[in-house]
Parts: C-alpha cells; sequence; structure tokens
C-alpha cells in the first residue's frame, strides 16, 4: 500500500466537497426546530420545545427523495428516534441497563441502515438522541414518558415539513432526476467510443439507474411526459452503447467495467489477477441489459433491499459487529477511568458508532474519524463560547435554529465542519434549557468521552475489522458460485430469491471494497473476480448448451471447501486453483 502525503490526508478537513444546492434543504431544517421551539416558548414551556429537537432530525433524512420514498424514510426514522430516546428515558434509572441497550441500539441501527441504504447521516443521530434521553432524565429529573413523547412531536412536524415541500410540485424529484439523466446521456452520446468517454459512460448509467429509482418511487400515478422523456434517454443511451461494440479499445490497466462497452476489450491479455480472459464490448452489452432488468425488477421493494442487504457475511453485520466491540471497549475503557457514575457516557458510545456506522474501505473511514475528531474539538470549543454567553429564551432558540440550518449546508460538503455544528447543538439540547455557567468541566469531559470513543474505534476498525472484508467477498463468492449452478440449470427465481445479476452486482460491490483497502492482489479477490468475470460472460453469451453443460461442474465448487477469510491463505489453495480454472475455461469458451 502507498503512503498518502499528509497535505492530502488534511486537505479534507478544509475543502468544500462539490454538492448539490442545500439551501432548501437547510431552510427546511431550520424551519422544522423554529415551529418545534418556538410554541413552546411561547406558551411558556421552552425546556418542551428542546425535547421535541430529537424528533426533528428526522428531517436531515432523504432530503431531496421522491414522494414515497421520502415519506417512507422519515416516518421510519420518526419512529426509530422515538424507540430510541424511549429506550434511552427508561434505562436512565441503570448504568447496566442503558450501556447494555445502547450497545445493541448501535449495532442494530448501524446493521439496518446500512442495508436499507438509508444513507447520511445514517444510525449516529438514533444512538445520539438515545444518549440525550438518558442524559435529561437521569441528570435533569425529566419523566420518562415525557422524552418519547415529544420527540413523536417533533418527527411529526418534521415528517409534515418535509412532504409539505413537495406540495406545489410533488414530482418535482422525478422530473429532476430524468432531466439529471437526459444531461448525462447527452454529454456521452456526444463523446466518441474510446477510454476517454469511460466516465461518461459511467455518469449516465448511474443517472439512468437514479432515474428510473425515482419514477418508479415517486407518484403513485405515473406521468406519461416523464415515462416518455426517460424512455428516450434509454434509448440514446442503448444506441450509444452499441455503437461502442464496434470498437476495441485499449486499456491502461486491468478494471474492466462490465457496465461499460466503452471498456472493450483489454488487448494487453488477460490480467494476471483475473486468470480470465475479459469479454468482448457486445457480451458486457448484453451482461449489462441483463443487470439493468434485474435493478429494475427490484426498485421499490422494502423487502427485497432489506433480505439483499442483510446477507451474510456481508458489510452490515460487520459494521454491526465492530460497532458493538468499539462501544462495549469504550464503555468499560471509560468506566475504569472515570468511574461508573457517569451521566454522559452517551459522548463515548455515539462517538464509537460513529466512525464506523457507515461502512466502506478502511482509508475512507479512518479520513472520517478525523473529521470527527477534529470537528468535535472545535465544536467544543464553539460551545464553550456559547456557554459563556448564557444564551437563554428566544437567544437561545436562535442560536439552536442557526446551527441546524448551516448543519444541513454543510453535512454533504465537509462533514468535520458539520460536526463541528452538531456538538455544540447535541450539548445546548441537552442542557435541557439550563446551559451551564462554568462549562469548562463539562467541556474537558466530552474531549476525553471523544478521545477515548474515537481511538477505540480506530483500534477496532485496524485490528478486529482488518479481515472484515475478505470476509464478506468469500460469503458472496460461494452465493454467486450458488447462483451459476442455478442459472446454468435454468432455474426460474422467485420474487424475493437473488439472481445472479444481483449476486455478481453484490460480489463485484464487496469486492471492490477489499480492493480499496489495498487487498486486489488477495486470493480472496482474484477467485471474485474471476467469478465476477465468467459470471458475466454467462448472463452475456447466447450459447445456452454449453452453460447447461456447465451446471453440475459449477454446483460441485459450490459445495467446495473455499477459505472463509478469516486467516490469510496461500495464493493457490485448491479450492481457489479449481474455481479459477473454471472460470478460465468458461472465457476460454463462451463470449
Amino acid at each position: 500500500m502507498t503512503r498518502t502525503p499528509l497535505g492530502q490526508l488534511l486537505r479534507p478537513l478544509v475543502t468544500l466537497a462539490p454538492s448539490p444546492p442545500r439551501l432548501p434543504n437547510a431552510i427546511k431544517a431550520g424551519l422544522t426546530v423554529l415551529l418545534c421551539l418556538a410554541i413552546p416558548t411561547l406558551l411558556g414551556r421552552l425546556d418542551l420545545g428542546l425535547l421535541t429537537v430529537t424528533g426533528t432530525f428526522a428531517v436531515l433524512y432523504a432530503p431531496a427523495a421522491p414522494i414515497r420514498r421520502r415519506a417512507a424514510t422519515v416516518a421510519g426514522i420518526g419512529l426509530g428516534l422515538i424507540t430510541a430516546t424511549a429506550l434511552g428515558a427508561f434505562t436512565a434509572g441503570s448504568y447496566l441497563a442503558f450501556a447494555v441497550t445502547a450497545i445493541l441500539l448501535a449495532m442494530v441501527t448501524a446493521g439496518l441502515c446500512l442495508a436499507l441504504r438509508v444513507g447520511p447521516p445514517g444510525s449516529y443521530f438514533l444512538v445520539l438522541c438515545a444518549g440525550i434521553a438518558y442524559l435529561v432524565v437521569g441528570e435533569h429529573g425529566v419523566q420518562p414518558a415525557l422524552v418519547p413523547a415529544m420527540t413523536a412531536v417533533g418527527a411529526a412536524v418534521a415528517w409534515l415539513v418535509t412532504m409539505a415541500e413537495l406540495l406545489p410540485d410533488p414530482r418535482k424529484p422525478e422530473r429532476l432526476a430524468v432531466h439529471d439523466a437526459q444531461r448525462a446521456v447527452a454529454a456521452y452520446a456526444d463523446a466518441s467510443p474510446g477510454p476517454d468517454s469511460r466516465p461518461r459512460h459511467r455518469a449516465a448509467a448511474l443517472a439512468l439507474a437514479a432515474a428510473e429509482e425515482a419514477v418508479v418511487e415517486g407518484m403513485w400515478t405515473p406521468s406519461e411526459s416523464i415515462t416518455a422523456d426517460l424512455a428516450a434517454a434509454r434509448r440514446e443511451y442503448n444506441d450509444r452503447a452499441a455503437r461502442a461494440t464496434l470498437h476495441i479499445v485499449p486499456g491502461e490497466d486491468p478494471a474492466w467495467d462490465p457496465r461499460n462497452p466503452d471498456a472493450g476489450r483489454w488487448l494487453a491479455g488477460s490480467p494476471e489477477s483475473s486468470d480470465v480472459d475479459l469479454p468482448s464490448a457486445a457480451a458486457a452489452e448484453r451482461a449489462e441489459h441483463a443487470i439493468t432488468d434485474d435493478e429494475r425488477r427490484h426498485i421499490g421493494s422494502l423487502r427485497w433491499r432489506l433480505s439483499n442487504g442483510l446477507r451474510w457475511p456481508g458489510e452490515p453485520w460487520s459494521v454491526a459487529a465492530s460497532v458493538g466491540v468499539a462501544t462495549a471497549v469504550s464503555i468499560v475503557l471509560l468506566t475504569v477511568l472515570a468511574g461508573s457514575d457517569q451521566p454522559h457516557l452517551y459522548w463515548v458510545i455515539a462517538f464509537s458508532a460513529l466512525v464506523l456506522h457507515q461502512g466502506g474501505p478502511r482509508a475512507a473511514r479512518t479520513y472520517r474519524a478525523l473529521h470527527r475528531l477534529t470537528g468535535t474539538v472545535v465544536g467544543l470549543g464553539l460551545f464553550l463560547i456559547v456557554a459563556t454567553m448564557q444564551p437563554s429564551g428566544w437567544w437561545l432558540i436562535g442560536v439552536i435554529v442557526a446551527l441546524q440550518f448551516a448543519i444541513e449546508l454543510l453535512v454533504t460538503r465537509n462533514y468535520g465542519l458539520a460536526v463541528a455544528l452538531i456538538t455544540p447543538l447535541a450539548l445546548l439540547i441537552a442542557s435541557g434549557g439550563n446551559v451551564p455557567e462554568q462549562p469548562l468541566p463539562l467541556v474537558g469531559e466530552r474531549l476525553v468521552d471523544t478521545v477515548i470513543g474515537v481511538v477505540v474505534a480506530l483500534a477496532v476498525l485496524w485490528g478486529l475489522g482488518r479481515r472484515a472484508h475478505h470476509r464478506a467477498v468469500r460469503g458472496d463468492t460461494r452465493r454467486a458460485l450458488r447462483e451459476l449452478a442455478e442459472f446454468a440449470r435454468g432455474h426460474t427465481q422467485r420474487a424475493l430469491e437473488p439472481t445472479l445479476a444481483s449476486t455478481l452486482r453484490d460480489l463485484n460491490t464487496s469486492n471492490s471494497l477489499l480492493i480499496a483497502d489495498g487487498y486486489g492482489h488477495s486470493p480472496e479477490s482474484r477467485t471474485a473476480e474471476a467469478v465476477t468475470y465468467a459470471g458475466y460472460l454467462m448472463l452475456g453469451t447466447h450459447d445456452r448448451r454449453f452453460v447447461s453443460s456447465s451446471a453440475s461442474r459449477w454446483a460441485e465448487l459450490a459445495d467446495a471447501a473455499l477459505p472463509s477469510g478469516w486467516r490469510p491463505v496461500e495464493a493457490d489453495h485448491p479450492a481457489d486453483a479449481r474455481i479459477r480454472h473454471q472460470c478460465e475455461r468458461m472465457g476460454a469458451m463462451l463470449d
């Protein structure tokens, strides 16, 4: 693995990433909090208003999603926040009960949010709000039942505000998604076939997939004009992709894209890492159609997304396990250092989970940990400044609304800066309206908690999680071999069963994470790559008779004693060698 220059590591901390316009979302988030704080304050109960803020975090989810997905996501997160605050509030009387509950909550929510592809900010606010509930009940004496009840009020307001945004134009997200797809396809169509057009092809494919998903998860009745525009964009995309199959273009690296005919055949021969001849562009085009048809079949199916996302031993399981270990170790370490009487226990739990809960390559999660640590340190400084001013009443409301507004502006552009604002926001909410007159001890405690949480999470990530992606790739390789056998036999899958196309897509995704970690030449990755190429050849071939004759061989390989990925194995393990030999044989016979 190559070393990363220090400047490259630090640059994301101070730069803003490209992002779609965030101002409408920021206004929506600020308005939600303002409504939940202003009305109780006018009635003389700012304390109740602060309790509703834990429910308003639901407005941060699916901000640009089409109407049906937005309604379901925000409602689901709202119910999650109510459940989380109820768990935190009703375990406030017992340090041990809350610790166990928080660990389980962090694990389950991390796994589910990842499996369901909820998107940022993921499970973080669910864990944080459970901790805030534990603190306000245990430290400020709030009635336990009042906390989830007021969270429900905040969640309801968040749902109403985010859905009200679509009242003037309920189809706006669909229309924007289709417009983006048209632009991406037009840019791809204007490019000449060849390696330089690969990024445009990938952008067009992703934009079309997003548009089709937006249309399916949008209004209940389809729009003829939007459907026609999307169909025209798809035809233009297919025509351009077909044009690319007439060209065989050289590649500068062995990274072949099965969704990209412009990648063509790698002219220098098959790459050493895959052991399989790469399919031609024509075969790639046929395979792409099979994958696209499979993706369309499952758009909008929550049951499919959950069953596919929770495949064992996929990333949601490894992330949930690492979150559980990190939070448990952080609790034990904090207890040893500071004793069991810790009303701020939730902070160390939240920041252990924050580093790990979104998954991805270890390097990316390490960057995120650096963002979160530096952002929290800055945020504690901001809280110290705010606390010295002792805001109360409408001044406190103004500070909280401004923080929520700015968080939503920054969250996709620089998460470190967003965390710098989330920190004082969480501490102000947890204060119950009584900002401490001497905030320095509180800031010191939270700083210790943050360092413990982040350091423990990084230790788990680079220790326990070192082979997580190896195990996931092995699991997906076994699934792909079983699906290859069923595909060869002509088995017809039921609605929720995986298909060969979906399994190959999952295998390619998990193997990409392994490659991103620097293990592209590992036995797990080489075998996965070979199975992927052979699978795409079988999807793209017209020779069904040869495919059918290979069914028994694939079934035999599916039952082979393939190593689990828990431990390193030799490069030429017998099971790996047999699988790669079969894939090479298929590569020589099919195209």
